[in-house]
Formats: C-alpha cells, structure tokens, sequence
C-alpha cells in the first residue's frame, strides 16, 4: 500500500519526497476545492515535482454549472503536459477527460456511486483508461475489503483528514463580514447549531462555495496495516488543515502503529479524530425507533398525542378521542421509552389559555407540566 498526499508549497514537495513518497496530488485554485495554486505556481510545483522523480496528479474535483465546465474544460489544455494522471469527481468531467485526453484517469466515488455495480460501470465505461478509484469513507470495513478484491483497479482511502458535512455553491459567510472580501479570497469560520448542543463546526468559504466539516477529522492510522494486507492500493493523507510536518510522524505510524506512539499522536494533533464506519456502519440503527411499539397502541382507553412539553408551563396534548377531555379525568402518560406516568389534572386550558372543563376532540388541550414527559408521549385515560 502507497501513501499519496497534497503539495501546496515546494517545502512540501521537499517533505514528500524525503518520506520516500512515489507521487503528489497537486489543487489548482480554478479546478481543486481546497487548492491553492495559480498558473505559475501549479506550472513550477509540477517542474519541480517531476524533476524530483514524483508522478504529478492533477486534481479536478469541483462540481461545476454547464458554464462553469465550459471554461475548465478550455483551461485544463493549458496544464495537459504538465501532469501525469487526471483526478476528477464530476462525472461530466470524467466523460470530457476521457475523449479529450490521453491522460490515465482517477475516479473519486466518495460522494456517491457506493455499490460495487456503479464502481465497475465507471471502470468499464473509460476502457482500460481508469487507474484508480477513490472509496468513500462510509463503506464499512468489509465492504472496503470486497470491493479491493472485485475491482480491476487500485482503489484509494481517506486515512487522515477533515470529513466534509455540506457544501453549497452559495457563498454564506461573506454577507455576515463587516469588512469586504474578496471573491478570490478564503474565510475560515467556526460553526455551532441553535437546535443542538454541537458546535466547532469547521467552515471554509472560497470561490466554489461554502463547506463545512464535521468537528472530528477522520483517522485510520492505526488500521493502515490492515488495510494494507487486505490489498488497498494508496491511501490518502490530507495536510492542508494542518502541518505538512506531521508526514513523518504519520507515516511512522501506518508502519508500526505501536498504541501509545499513535494515542501521543492523537493527543496533540489539533482536531479531535474518528473512525467513521470503518469498523461497522450503524447508520441504520435508528429505524426500528422510528417504529416504536410503545409508540404503536392506540386502542381502547387512548386520548392522544403529547404535541409540545414545556418546562414550568404545560403539556399540549391533541385530544383525538371522541370521548374528549375533561379536568375530571385521570390519565396515563407512556413515554416513548417505556415509562408509565399516573397524572391528575390540576389545569385545563384552551390555545387561548382559557380555563375550561373540558375539550373537545380534534382539539388542543394544556395541562399542568409534569416532569420527565417528552414531545411524542401517548395519552389514555386511566
């Protein structure tokens, strides 16, 4: 197994190849999410990669309007000579790639394209021209291992980096600055939600649109050697949020990932990280609660549903038995957990917070708060 990772600078060309790395992955501002470079830059990066005996890739990851496709599609001719392999995720791009250059092409099907029928028709349809595919990090470990013994190509992992969470071609921090940037330049931001108590959201704004990432960076450092004996081809470490210096600590590590080495890596690098699915995908552990059983019983003495708990106020409960509600009644709570509340009504009010003795059915009623109730609690009648 290669590793294979970004240059933005010719100190990090310099880096990778002290490491003994064989190629480099190289972001053109125009072509490349994250890249960095211009013309020139890119123009003597490359030079300078190629004289240093490393195999230039060239990334063209953006996803593009047909406009936008239009004028790359004109540029990249510009660079044809310039880089060994071509590096694209727009299927579009790939299409264009493959009748327009001789170029050997490599796929990123990280964002979709997850099952093993798509993988191949990508690799069949560019006629022995793909070299290499990019897996996406959610497929779980034993899907990774079937699809790098069933494809006819290498196939590439993220190992270490930021996890993208959305992307919008909208720029969303600009507007929010007081000082004017420019359309050229990059934001970088920290993101938290008001409906949740997570924050630290990475977000970066550039020309291509706004990204935000989530608050753990990916890391299969301590699984390298496995990867490595199941038959992965390269895998992909991604500096470009952090140090370029930490490649020959990493690459120590896919070596010999002795566990109190990789836990001292952990401890300092500067995001905390995770395993995503690697190990198992439970991305589906939540369907049998979206059909809880406690959630299911609504015969015999039912009166409705908990439509809103608010704390030191009241419970509302839509009252869908044609028996109504009445102050006198005597209810039982069931909480979606299984937890049986016995209540008594002190109060019973309307939406317009009129005390009343009763509410009909199809109706709002509010009763006194009771403690430990949730949004989703079924009400019967004692």
């Amino acid at each position: 197994m290669k590793l294979t990772t970004f240059a933005q600078t010719l100190h990090d060309l310099g880096l990778i190849k002290d490491q003994g790395l064989s190629e480099v992955i190289l972001g053109h501002q125009e072509f490349s999410r994250f890249g960095k470079l211009n013309n020139d830059e890119f123009l003597e990066l490359s030079k300078r990669a190629r004289e240093m005996g490393l195999k230039v890739i060239f990334e063209w990851d953006v996803l593009m309007t047909e406009n936008t496709f239009g004028g790359l599609a004109n540029k990249i001719k510009l660079f044809l000579d310039s880089f060994d392999s071509l590096r694209v995720q727009d299927p579009g791009a790939l299409e264009w790639s493959f009748k327009n250059t001789s170029k050997p092409l490599q796929f990123i099907a990280e964002n979709g394209n997850h099952n093993i029928v798509a993988l191949k028709g990508w690799i069949d349809h560019v006629q022995g021209r793909m070299e290499r595919i990019v897996l996406s990090i959610e497929l779980p470990r034993l899907t990774i291992e079937e699809y790098v013994k069933q494809l006819k190509v290498p196939c590439e992992l993220l190992g270490l980096g930021r996890i993208l969470l959305f992307y919008t071609p909208r720029l969303l921090l600009s507007p929010l600055m007081e000082d004017k940037f420019s359309y050229h330049e990059t934001i970088n931001a920290i993101g938290e939600s008001e409906e949740s108590p997570h924050k630290g959201f990475p977000i970066v704004e550039n020309r291509h649109g706004t990204f935000m990432f989530h608050i753990k960076d990916f890391c299969l450092i301590e699984f390298a050697q496995d990867l490595s004996k199941m038959g992965l081809g390269f895998f992909r470490l991604d500096f470009r949020w952090t140090e370029m210096d930490l490649l020959k600590i990493v690459k120590g590590l896919c070596a010999n990932s002795f566990e109190g080495e990789l836990e001292a890596f952990k401890e300092k690098y500067p995001q905390d990280l995770m395993r995503g699915f690697y190990l198992v995908n439970k991305t589906d552990v939540l369907f049998p609660k979206l059909k809880n059983h406690r959630l299911q019983n609504r015969e015999g003495n039912y009166i409705g549903e908990v439509m809103e708990a608010e704390k030191g106020s009241h419970l509302a409960i839509l009252v869908k038995n044609p028996k109504g509600l009445s102050k006198t009644d005597k209810l039982r709570i069931v909480h979606p957990k299984g937890e049986i509340f016995e209540v008594n009504i002190f109060s019973l009010r309307n939406l317009s917070l009129e005390e009343l003795d009763f509410i009909g059915p199809q109706k709002m009623a509010l009763i006194q708060f009771v403690g430990g109730v949730w949004v989703k609690s079924q009400v019967f009648y004692q």
